[in-house]
C-alpha cells in the first residue's frame, strides 16, 4: 500500500480532468438483460462444498421418500386394521408412523442446519472474494465509482443473496423430492385423479415466470435507488459533508434529497413485495380447496362405477395431494425468489467481471527495498487520461491551464489531450528533486505514474533501470510513500495509524518514528496515548498533527521514494516549522520528488523541473531558473508579491 496515506493505493486524489461520477463504474447506471451464465455460475459457488452439498441431497431424499410412506400406511389403517379389528396391526401401523414421522423431522433439522451452514460460508466468500477483487482495481475505477454503490454492492447485494444461498438448494430438492415421490404414490393409488389433482399446474407455472421477470426488474431498480441512499447518506453524513452543509445552511435541502430517494425506495420495495402477491393467493386457494375437489370427484366416479377406489385410499390420496401441492407452491414461490436473487447476482458479477487494468507481469522482476537505490527516470513519456487504459472518459472540462503573469490563460489542455507529453528526465538516488508549475501542468499525474497508479501510454518509467510495469505491485508499494495535504487518516487509534505503514514494527520502532516526526510529545500528554481514536478521517487532530501522523507512518516504513504533494501549505507557522523539520528527516537518503505549490520551501532542491500544459519547459536548480526569466522566475514573482497587493486590499 501506498505508506503515506491509509486508503489503500490512493495518495494524490482524483485525476485532473476525471471528476467522481454518480453513476456506475462507467459514469452511468447499467441496465442490461440477465446474463445467461448467471446461473451457472451461482452454481460454481458451491464447488468448494460439494461433500457438505451431497450430503445435504442425501438427507433431503432420505426425508422427502419417508415423507410418503405415514399416509400410505393411514391407507392400510383405513382399510384393514379398523375394519377388520386387528389391534396389532394397527399399533404396529401408529407406532411405525410415528417413528417416520420424528426419523422425518430429525433428518429436516439436520439438512437445515447443513445447508444454512453451507449457504453462510459461500456468502462469506463471495463477499471476500468481491471486496478482495475491488482492491485490485486501478485508481481510476474509484474516481468514477461512487463510494456508496461500492457498500451497497458489498454490503445489501451480497446479504439479500443469504436465502438463496443458505436455503434455495435444499429447498429445492426437498420440493422436488417430495413432488416426485409424491406423484409416483398418486399415480399408483389412481391415475385417474391424478390427471384431475395436476390439471392446473402448468398453467401455474407459467405465470409463476411472468412474476419472477417483472419482480427481477423491480429488484434490479430497488438496488440502485439503495445504492443512491447509500452513496448520499455516506456524503452527508461524513464529517466533510456535514461540515459543508452546515456552514451554507443547506441541511433542509439535504433531508429533502433523502427523503425522495428513501420514498422512491419504499416504494419501489411496496411494488417488488406486492407484485405477484394476488397471483399466489390464488394459487393457494385453488390448492386449499384441492382436497375437496378431489373428494368431490371421487365419490362421483366410485358411484358411478367408473374408478375401484377405497376411501383409505382416498384419504391417503388427499393427504398426499397436499404433499404435492403445496410443495408445487414453494417451488414456484421459490422461483419468484431466485429470480429476484438472480438480479442481485448479476450486479455482484458485473464487479467480478471487471478486469483489473494494472496488474503484476506474468514473471515481474523481483526488486529488495533494502539494496534498492531509488533512482528515478522518465523515459520519453506520454499519457493520457482518455486514452489509458482501463480510464474513465473526461466529460468535464481541462484539469487547468497555464497562466501568465497577469492571470490570463498562456494555453489550454482540452479533453483528450495529453497530461504529459514526451516528459523526459531522473531524479537522482537520494536527491530532491521538484516539480513546480501552474495548476494542471502535470505534476500530479508524474507521481500517479512512479506508483504505478496509472500506466503510461508511451515511453517508461523505470526505478533503478527497471520498468515499472515489470516489478511485482507489491515491490512497488514497498519503495514508494506518499505524503499529501490531504492527509487520510483512519478511525482508529493513533496506533493503529501508525501501524498501517508497517504493522510488523516494534513499540521502541513506533516511537522513535513519531519523535522524528515531531509528533511524540503531542500523543504522549494525550489521556490514552497512542491508544487515543483520532475519529472519522483525524478530525480529533488538527490539520498539522495529522500531517506529522502521516509523516511518521512513512517513517515507520521506509521507503526508498518518496513523494511529497505539498504536505505544509495551509498550515498555521508552527505547524510548518514543525512538519519541514519532520520532512527533513523523512528526505534524508531518500529520492524525493517534491510537488511544490510554495515554491519557498523548495529553493535548496537539488534539481527543480518546471512543468506547463504536460511539458517540462525548464530545469535546473533555484538560482539557474531565476537567471532564465523564465517560467519558474514568473511564478516565483507572483508568490512573492501577492502578499503584499493582498494586504494593501485589506487596508
Amino acid at each position: 500500500m501506498m505508506h503515506g496515506m491509509g486508503a489503500g493505493r490512493a495518495g494524490f486524489g482524483p485525476p485532473p480532468g476525471a471528476p467522481r461520477s454518480r453513476g456506475d463504474s462507467s459514469g452511468e447506471r447499467v441496465k442490461r438483460p440477465l446474463r445467461k451464465g448467471t446461473v451457472r455460475r451461482v452454481l460454481e459457488l458451491y464447488r468448494p462444498y460439494r461433500p457438505q452439498l451431497g450430503v445435504v441431497i442425501t438427507t433431503v431424499i432420505v426425508a422427502a421418500a419417508i415423507g410418503v410412506a405415514p399416509p400410505l400406511l393411514t391407507a392400510r389403517l383405513i382399510d384393514e386394521a379398523l375394519p377388520g379389528q386387528d389391534r396389532g396391526l394397527l399399533f404396529a401401523l401408529v407406532g411405525a408412523m410415528a417413528a417416520l414421522t420424528v426419523l422425518g423431522g430429525l433428518l429436516n433439522l439436520s439438512q437445515a442446519w447443513l445447508s444454512i451452514r453451507m449457504g453462510l460460508r459461500v456468502m462469506q466468500n463471495l463477499r471476500s472474494r468481491l471486496y478482495a477483487h475491488l482492491q485490485k482495481q486501478p485508481l481510476s475505477f474509484f474516481t468514477s465509482t461512487r463510494t456508496g454503490d461500492l457498500q451497497s454492492r458489498i454490503s445489501n447485494d451480497v446479504m439479500n443473496t443469504e436465502e438463496v444461498l443458505s436455503d434455495t438448494i435444499a429447498n429445492v430438492i426437498s420440493n422436488l423430492a417430495t413432488v416426485i415421490s409424491s406423484v409416483i404414490a398418486m399415480l399408483i393409488i389412481s391415475w385417474q385423479l391424478s390427471l384431475v389433482a395436476l390439471c392446473m399446474v402448468p398453467v401455474f407455472a407459467f405465470f409463476t415466470v411472468r412474476v419472477g421477470q417483472r419482480r427481477r426488474k423491480l429488484t434490479g431498480e430497488a438496488q440502485r435507488t439503495l445504492g443512491d441512499l447509500t452513496s448520499r447518506t455516506g456524503e452527508t453524513l461524513s464529517v466533510s459533508g456535514v461540515l459543508l452543509a452546515k456552514t451554507f445552511g443547506r441541511e433542509r435541502e439535504q433531508i429533502e434529497r433523502f427523503e425522495q430517494d428513501n420514498t422512491r425506495l419504499t416504494a419501489l420495495s411496496v411494488r417488488q413485495q406486492m407484485t405477484g402477491r394476488a397471483f399466489f393467493i390464488v394459487v393457494q386457494t385453488f390448492f386449499g380447496m384441492a382436497p375437496a375437489i378431489v373428494w368431490g370427484i371421487a365419490g362421483w366416479m366410485i358411484t358411478d362405477g367408473l374408478a375401484d377406489v377405497s376411501i383409505g385410499e382416498i384419504v391417503a390420496f388427499t393427504t398426499i395431494q397436499v404433499r404435492v401441492l403445496f410443495p408445487l407452491a414453494g417451488l414456484l414461490n421459490r422461483g419468484v425468489d431466485i429470480s429476484s436473487a438472480l438480479a442481485l447476482f448479476d450486479r455482484i458479477f458485473e464487479y467480478m467481471d471487471l478486469k483489473p487494468a494494472i496488474e503484476d507481469p506474468p514473471n515481474p522482476v523481483r526488486v529488495n527495498k533494502s539494496t534498492a537505490r531509488g533512482e528515478v527516470q522518465f523515459d520519453h513519456v506520454s499519457f493520457s487520461y482518455v486514452s489509458s487504459p482501463g480510464q474513465p472518459s473526461i466529460t468535464g472540462p481541462s484539469s487547468g491551464s497555464v497562466t501568465g503573469p497577469n492571470g490570463q490563460p498562456d494555453s489550454v489542455r482540452h479533453p483528450g489531450e495529453f497530461a504529459l507529453q514526451d516528459v523526459d528526465f531522473t531524479a537522482p538516488a537520494g536527491k530532491l528533486t521538484a516539480l513546480v508549475g501552474p495548476s494542471g501542468s502535470g505534476k500530479t499525474t508524474i507521481g500517479y505514474l512512479i506508483s504505478r497508479l496509472y500506466d503510461t501510454g508511451a515511453g517508461a518509467v523505470n526505478v533503478d533501470g527497471v520498468d515499472v510495469r515489470q516489478m511485482a505491485l507489491e515491490d512497488l508499494n514497498r519503495l514508494t510513500g506518499v505524503v499529501t495535504q490531504d492527509t487520510f487518516l483512519f478511525h482508529a487509534s493513533i496506533r493503529e495509524n501508525l501501524l498501517y505503514g508497517r504493522p510488523s514494527a516494534s513499540e521502541p520502532e513506533m516511537i522513535a518514528a513519531a519523535q522524528a516526526a515531531q509528533i511524540h510529545g503531542m500523543i504522549d500528554g494525550l489521556p490514552k496515548g497512542y491508544d487515543t481514536v483520532v475519529g472519522e478521517r483525524g478530525y480529533r487532530l488538527s490539520g498539522g498533527e495529522r500531517q506529522r501522523v502521516a509523516i511518521a507512518r512513512v517513517l515507520l516504513a521506509d521507503p526508498r521514494i518518496l513523494l511529497l504533494d505539498e504536505a505544509t501549505s495551509s498550515l498555521d507557522t508552527l505547524s510548518e516549522r514543525l512538519i519541514q523539520q519532520a520532512l527533513q528527516r523523512l528526505m534524508a537518503g531518500r529520492t524525493t520528488i517534491a510537488i511544490a505549490h510554495r515554491l519557498s520551501t523548495i529553493i535548496a532542491a537539488d534539481q527543480i523541473i518546471v512543468m506547463a500544459g504536460g511539458r517540462i519547459v525548464e530545469r535546473g536548480r533555484h538560482e539557474e531558473l531565476l537567471a532564465r526569466s523564465g517560467l519558474y522566475r514568473r511564478l516565483y514573482e507572483e508568490q512573492f508579491t501577492a502578499l503584499p497587493s493582498l494586504a494593501s486590499v485589506t487596508r
